[in-house]
């Protein structure tokens, strides 16, 4: 088997988007600043700067708090510079001996990649000549102001700098070009625009759901970069032409060596002539500025404003798009505003069209999504024209569909809290509540997020792979239900006077809210799914023990109370009598199990009037039955069609192994007269939903088709085959007449859909992040008979733990005619010792029509051995745990669960596949039970029926044999074989 290298995968599902891990990678991080004594004891305790810096960074959620060293004079600052690594040193105009520019220039000599500023104390201190001399080794200069944020706004400048080349590509982070030349007036402007920016950023991804998110959304925020003429402004606009997003502009400044009081004007006309057209901001101290800048299609604001901050903020919500989109018509009264993506793609439906080719012809849309960071998406809408669009309608959908997808991609493979204003989208899981999500929905949260990290299409094309749209309704909710209505837990009499009681009981209206408005997002049927701490742990896993409800499309109202219902009915399944008795097996105390719930999208569609999947199944990463080729750790498949009951119960399937898809178990007659004969549907007829009561138990919803009749439905292509009864065979499709085999052939066989492979990577995948075997639930839709639409749902990972022991016990294994039984197709490794019962189904006097009579038997003989704390070993017809008592005896759990071997025995042709798949297999491998798999046709598998006879006293088809000696197991994992015999005749 080929190896796969994993690690990628996990990294980028760790530490998010590669476009954001790459940003803002060149960070301050130490700061060597070199001012006088004085200066710098003024500077430290005057304005508190270090606690102001770190206040600073804190309040503004930046996680990367720089370290500043403070040094005297320049000697000292290099030999500093000898030792340690600095990303930026501030030196004043006093530095020793040694000018500020030699400094400089010795500084960047010894660090070549060092940034270096010069800070004023004052702005008597500013010699023009000496700047324009100094600006070879000093990168900027600025004026102390008093304001703690100019330390942060150098800090960002600097930053700004040298990112903005790397983060500005692939149109990842726009950019603020800011062109001015008074040392005094930016020292000022970029502290406020600086915390404008970083304040309106974090206000904007407040729409982003979890902490990670917000902190690689903060790297997105618009670089703010500083030319201090003409010549600086022009190159940087060429270099960032299509990452600029606005522009804030001095009017008057030095041009070609000349000052030009119009040098403004004329670069913002160079900018047009380049096809740079963003909003932009003139600022002045004349004011009468004003209305040239008007006329150049600009705002203006005065430089000598009280409230200078106020328009700097006024230009970043509504000229770049920070702010909510307001839509309003040509004569400026406002129609409508939106605050979220969500909200703007709602508003575009009802949209008058006028409106919205008002707003799309200026550009309003790419800009406003520019300021979100959303630079891709943004340069799509800007770039088209209403000319690429039959007509406005078009235009819209267009706008419509690029918001969707943005934000399908944005909260895809996310965990995120549930919130009414966004309450999620296709692709992600929400979480509700306080506590825990179980372990049904942290495997789910944690897939949902590793599968977003893959590309599957490119590999296993034209396949869609999702984890369905989920709400989990944490542990919390369960605490705060019984809390409010403290049930007498201990008084019960039966799980129905349980469950009723969790049904009367009332549901607080917050999650009655929640729950309601869940709904509204999804018009389809739901999966109501337990999720409780212990259910499918890595260390005792629970399966199939609690309870699960289908919802179907109803009326509002209607639907609504029955999602309710199913809530409390799971709520309500953890202390039945199955889950009490599985908990004792396992040492488990019932106040230690908490009850979370998951809600799910019901994978599928609707066919008539049923609602299906085409096919659902179970696939585990080790093969307990390997065949021919085979390998265990090939895995193995079980899929049926419709909805997965069928397999997860242990009813009719259709096994394969994804590495050989195309090698079926069985011959083909057994493929026909063993194949699955119905399919499990929700019902959705409006008759019928209105006759559903869930209390009546989770099939309440569901009904049996057969397959005759879902052929009808025309969903069965590429699914069945037909058997020839004449040729004794099975021949592709169904256009002759004959029995109908379910049987995958098109899929399985021919690849029409790429199934058995893409089985394969998952189950590598799961198996990897787990560190442990586990078992795959899915399934697998697609729309009419065209695979490029086809849906892949990944429904459940659980851990698939194999056992564990040593075979050096016994060293030697008795002769063949002392043993009691011997298997070649099992599972299971160790020795289990000390068994003195053996409950088995006499085949000389069985019949599949007693089966109900046989399980009620067999449960009496568990409950029995319960009661005396006595174990035993399990032989039967068929196969054990089935729903089908045609297949084998249909027993739960709790029914055998004092048996620690359990035996299906095989007669002649009566040769069910493999019991594996199902949640009843599952749970006897998590609780290190033995399983054979007995042929009495073949001569290399038996059963001793004289020497059970012989310890037997009773009569009748169900037997209890005792011995006196014990019996010991023996289990070897490798080879799939298992003996059991009496120990006497061992030793």
């Amino acid at each position: 088997m080929d190896t796969i290298d994993f690690k990628p995968i996990f990294d980028k599902m760790k530490y998010g988007d590669d476009a954001f891990q790459e940003l803002m990678r060149k960070r301050i991080r130490r700061i060597l600043l070199v001012l006088p004594q004085y200066d710098a004891w003024i500077l430290e305790h005057d304005t508190k700067l270090t606690d102001q810096i770190v206040g600073e960074y804190h309040q503004l959620n930046l996680t990367t708090v720089p370290r500043i060293t403070t040094v005297s004079d320049g000697e000292e600052a290099l030999k500093l510079l000898r030792k340690e690594n600095f990303e930026l040193m501030i030196i004043g105009r006093r530095t020793g001996d040694i000018s500020p520019a030699e400094l400089a220039k010795q500084a960047k000599e010894t660090h070549p990649g060092i940034a270096v500023l010069m800070l004023f104390s004052s702005k008597s201190e500013l010699i023009t000549t000496s700047m324009l001399l100094e600006r070879e080794w000093i990168d900027s200069h600025f004026v102390w102001t008093g304001d703690s944020r100019l330390l942060l706004a150098m800090i960002k400048y600097i930053e700004d700098l040298r990112n903005a080349p790397s983060d500005t590509k692939g149109g990842r982070v726009g950019v603020i070009l800011v062109v001015e030349d008074s040392v005094p007036f930016y020292s000022a402007y970029l502290p406020l625009l600086y915390s404008e920016m970083l304040t309106l950023t974090q206000r904007l991804i407040a729409e982003e759901m979890n902490d990670k998110d917000k902190y690689w959304r903060m790297r997105t925020r618009p670089k703010v970069l500083l030319a201090r003429d003409w010549n600086e402004a022009i190159e940087l606009g060429k270099t960032y032409r299509d990452a600029l997003i606005g522009i804030v502009s001095d009017i008057s400044f030095m041009r070609d060596e000349q000052f030009d009081i119009r040098a403004g004007f004329s670069l913002i006309d160079r900018f047009r002539e380049m096809g740079i057209g963003v909003p932009v901001l003139f600022q002045s101290s004349d004011n009468s500025m004003a209305a040239e800048a008007e006329k150049h299609g600009a705002q203006f604001q005065c430089k000598l404003a009280a409230n200078l901050h106020q328009g700097i903020r006024r230009f970043i919500l509504k000229e770049l798009g920070f702010g909510d989109f307001i839509f309003h018509d040509k004569e400026g009264r406002e129609i409508h505003r939106v605050k979220t993506l969500r909200e703007l793609e709602q508003v575009l439906h009802t949209l008058p069209e006028e409106i919205f080719l008002f707003h799309a012809d200026r550009n309003e849309f790419s800009r406003w999504l520019a300021a979100r960071g959303e630079y891709n998406a943004a340069d799509r809408i800007r770039k088209v024209r209403m000319e690429d669009f039959p007509d406005a309608s078009e235009r819209k959908k267009f706008l419509a569909k690029t918001l969707r997808e943005l934000r399908e991609t944005r909260h895809r493979g996310r965990l995120i809290d549930f919130s009414f204003n966004a309450p999620g989208t296709p692709g992600s899981v929400i979480r509700y509540g306080s506590g825990s999500l179980g372990g049904k929905g942290r495997g789910l949260a944690f897939f949902n997020a590793l599968l977003s990290a893959i590309h599957f299409q490119e590999k296993f094309s034209p396949l869609t792979v999702e984890i369905p749209h989920t709400l989990i309704i944490a542990t919390g909710e369960f605490d705060k239900f019984m809390d409010e209505n403290k049930f007498p837990l201990d008084s019960y009499s039966s799980d129905e006077e349980l469950r009723r009681e969790f049904l009367n009981a009332p549901i607080n209206e917050t999650l009655r809210q929640v729950l309601s408005t869940y709904l509204e997002r999804e018009a389809g049927p739901m999966a109501v799914r337990s999720s409780t701490l212990l259910e499918d742990s890595q260390s005792i896993p629970f399966a199939g023990v609690y309870d699960t409800y289908m919802v179907p499309p109803a009326g509002k109202d209607e639907r609504l109370n029955m999602l309710f219902s199913a809530v409390k009915l799971v709520w309500a399944s953890t202390y039945s009598l199955q889950a009490a008795r599985y908990r004792e097996a396992l040492g488990v105390g019932r106040d230690e199990e908490k009850m979370a719930v998951v809600i799910q999208r019901a994978a599928g569609r609707q066919y008539g009037t049923y609602w299906f999947p085409r096919l659902s199944g179970t696939a585990q990463s080790l093969n307990f039955y390997p065949i021919g080729p085979m390998e265990r750790e090939d895995g193995a498949s079980r899929i049926a069609a419709g909805l997965g009951r069928s397999v997860v119960e242990g009813d009719r399937g259709f096994m394969f192994c994804p590495h050989f898809p195309s090698i079926p178990w069985g011959t083909e007659e057994d493929r026909w007269r063993k194949g699955q004969k119905n399919l499990w549907a929700i019902n959705c007829g409006e008759d019928a939903v209105k006759g559903m009561d869930l209390f009546q138990g989770d099939s309440a919803t569901l009904t049996r088709l057969s397959i005759r009749d879902a052929e009808k439905l025309g969903v069965l292509g590429h699914i069945i085959s037909t058997w020839d009864a004449i040729g004794h065979r099975i021949v592709d499709g169904t256009e002759f007449y004959g029995p109908r085999v379910v049987d995958f052939r098109d899929i399985l066989a021919y690849d029409w859909l790429p199934l058995a492979p893409l089985l394969g990577y998952l189950l590598r995948l799961c198996s990897a992040a787990m560190g442990i075997p586990v078992e795959l639930e899915f399934a697998l839709d697609w729309k009419g008979n065209i695979p490029q639409e086809a849906t892949f749902s990944l429904l459940q990972v659980r851990p698939l733990i194999p056992q564990s022991g040593s075979l050096d016990t016994i060293s030697v294994l008795p002769s063949d005619n002392l043993l009691l039984l011997h298997s070649k197709r099992a599972f299971g490794h160790g020795v289990i010792s000390g068994i003195h019962d053996v409950v088995w189904i006499d085949p000389e006097l069985y019949s599949p029509m007693e089966t109900e009579a046989v399980r009620e038997k067999v449960a009496a003989l568990t409950e029995q051995l319960a009661a005396e704390g006595r174990n035993a070993i399990l032989i039967g017809p068929g196969r054990w745990g089935s729903r089908d008592k045609f297949l084998g005896i249909p027993v739960s759990w709790t029914q055998v669960r004092q048996a620690k071997l359990i035996v299906e025995v095989i007669r002649g042709h009566e040769d069910p596949e493999p019991s594996q798949g199902s949640h009843f297999f599952h749970n006897l491998v998590a609780l290190g039970v033995g399983y054979a798999h007995v042929s009495l046709s073949g001569d290399e598998e038996f059963i001793s029926w004289n020497i059970l006879k012989d310890a037997s006293s009773d009569e009748g088809t169900v037997r209890h044999s005792i011995f006196p000696e014990p019996l010991d197991i023996i289990m070897d994992g490798k080879k799939g074989t298992v003996h059991a015999a009496l120990r006497k005749v061992m030793e």
